[in-house]
C-alpha cells in the first residue's frame, strides 16, 4: 500500500472523484458525499494506492471554532474506501499520525467542515435515499469503530407514513402569525433565515458559525428544489420566530415524500407550540398535495424536534453516528 498527500485542495477533489467513479459506478443519484464541495478550511489531502489502484481518501479540514469535550477538534472529512479493513486501517492510521502533530485534542468525522455540511455516517444500510441525505458506503461506520474511533453523537431520521393531525392544545398566541416563503424576495428573505437559524442554533451540540456568504451560497444553490409553499415562517410582530423547511423528495421512487429539513422556533414561554403548529401545517399541506409520507430529518437523539416527531407520527427509519478519536 502506497499513501501519498497533497496540500491543494483541488487536487485532493479530483482523486475523490476519480475514486468515487469506480466505488458507485451503478449509482445514479446526485446525492454522492464527494459532491459537496471540500470546506475552504481544507488542511491536507489523503489517497491511498492498494495494488496499484486508487483504494481510500479522506482529508482533514481545519475549523478553528470546533470544540469537542472543551478541546479543540480537527475535521475528516470526505472519507471513501474500498471494503477493505487494512486498507482502511492504513489511511485512517496515516491521517491520526498527521492530526496528533497539530496543537489539537480530538479528530472528528465524518464532518466536512461543520454542522452545516454533511457529516456523520448512517449506522443502516441505505437503500431508500431520500434527498439532503449523504449517500455512501454502508461499512462505512463499522471501519471508524474497528479503527478506534468512538462515537460522539447519535441521530436519527423518523418517517411519519400516517400523516395524521393529532389533537394538541393550541397554546400560541393568537398574535405570532404564519406565512410562507415570498419567492420575489428569495435573497432577502434567505438573510433573515440566516439571522434566526444563528439564533436558536448557536447552542446546538458542535455548533460553529458560518458566514452570510456562504449561507447563501448554499441556499441560492437549492433554490430550483425548494417550493416556497413548504418553507413555512412564523412571525411575531415581524420578527421570525418560527421557521420548517420541507422539500419534495425527487429521490423516492416508490410514493410521493416530503423530506422536513430544518424545524425550529425562537426560545421562550411565549413561543410554546410555534414548533407543533408548524408540524401541523406541513401535514395539512402534505395531505392537501397527496403526499404518502414525510421524513423527519437527521435529529439528535436529544432533540426535542425529535419528541415533536414522535407526536405527528414518527416512526424510526434511520440512524446515523458520529465518531472521535483523541490525539
Amino acid at each position: 500500500m502506497i499513501i501519498q498527500s497533497t496540500d491543494i485542495k483541488v487536487t485532493f477533489e479530483n482523486k475523490v472523484k476519480e475514486l468515487t467513479s469506480s466505488l458507485y459506478s451503478d449509482y445514479t443519484l446526485s446525492n454522492l458525499q464527494s459532491n459537496e464541495a471540500v470546506d475552504n478550511n481544507f488542511d491536507k489531502g489523503f489517497f491511498l494506492y492498494y495494488k496499484g489502484t486508487l483504494a481510500a481518501a479522506a482529508c482533514v479540514i481545519k475549523n478553528p471554532e470546533l470544540r469537542v469535550h472543551g478541546g479543540s477538534g480537527l475535521c475528516i472529512s470526505h472519507y471513501e474506501c474500498i471494503n477493505n479493513i487494512d486498507v482502511s486501517r492504513s489511511l485512517l492510521d496515516a491521517i491520526t499520525d498527521y492530526c496528533k502533530k497539530k496543537d489539537v485534542s480530538y479528530l472528528v468525522g465524518p464532518m466536512n467542515g461543520s454542522t452545516w455540511n454533511n457529516y456523520r455516517f448512517s449506522v443502516d444500510i441505505i437503500s431508500d435515499s431520500y434527498i439532503t441525505e449523504s449517500y455512501h458506503k454502508e461499512y462505512y461506520a463499522n471501519h471508524f469503530e474497528f479503527n478506534g474511533f468512538t462515537t460522539l453523537a447519535e441521530y436519527v431520521s423518523q418517517k411519519d407514513s400516517l400523516l395524521s393531525i393529532p389533537k394538541i392544545p393550541d397554546i400560541v398566541d393568537k398574535t405570532i402569525l404564519f406565512r410562507t416563503l415570498d419567492p420575489e424576495n428569495y435573497d432577502a428573505e434567505l438573510s433573515t433565515i440566516y439571522e434566526f437559524c444563528k439564533n436558536i442554533f448557536q447552542n446546538n451540540y458542535l455548533y460553529t458559525d458560518i458566514s452570510l456568504d456562504a449561507f447563501l451560497l448554499k441556499y441560492k444553490s437549492m433554490k430550483n428544489i425548494i417550493n416556497p409553499q413548504y418553507v413555512l415562517i412564523a412571525e411575531d410582530n415581524g420578527e421570525m420566530v418560527g421557521l420548517l423547511l420541507a422539500i419534495h423528495d425527487f429521490y423516492s421512487i416508490n410514493e410521493k415524500r416530503l423530506v422536513v429539513k430544518t424545524l425550529g422556533r425562537k426560545h421562550g414561554i411565549r413561543y410554546a407550540g410555534v414548533a407543533h403548529e408548524l408540524s401541523k401545517r406541513i401535514i395539512k399541506i402534505a395531505q392537501d398535495n397527496n403526499y404518502q409520507s414525510m421524513i423527519h430529518a437527521f435529529m439528535h437523539r436529544n432533540n426535542i424536534s425529535k419528541n415533536v416527531s414522535r407526536k405527528f407520527s414518527g416512526e424510526m427509519f434511520r440512524k446515523y453516528k458520529l465518531f472521535y478519536k483523541s490525539l
